[in-house]
């Protein structure tokens, strides 16, 4: 993935979180300033970053490099909502889901 798409990334989810630059860099114990150049693609940033980045989003790295099937952010938010709820419910609810997908085609 490049650095664009991960700052991409980022920007987009914290943006569908309403969070300001500011905001989101106090969450995630980085400086605005390095925050913005990440979004910009201008840093390549550590695991460590990566890992804040991630955790103050709320999200997986693995969705933020792109890793997960290049989910956007609702098809995440689904697949996280969907996880947490209990079997029973996940087992009625896929079939359901699945009819639409194929409808879609």
């Amino acid at each position: 993935m490049s650095l664009d798409k991960f700052g991409k990334a980022v920007r987009r989810r914290r943006r569908a979180l309403a969070l300001t630059l500011e905001g989101f860099a106090e969450r995630a114990d980085l400086s605005p300033n390095y925050i913005g150049t990440i979004e910009n693609g201008q840093r390549d940033p550590s695991l460590s970053t990566v890992l804040k980045i991630a955790s103050a989003l709320g999200a997986k790295p693995a969705e933020l490099l792109g890793s997960v099937n290049e989910l956007g952010p609702v098809g995440a938010e689904a697949g996280r909502i969907i996880e947490a709820l209990p079997d029973e419910v996940q087992e009625s609810l896929l079939p359901f889901l699945r009819s639409l997908a194929r409808r879609r085609r």
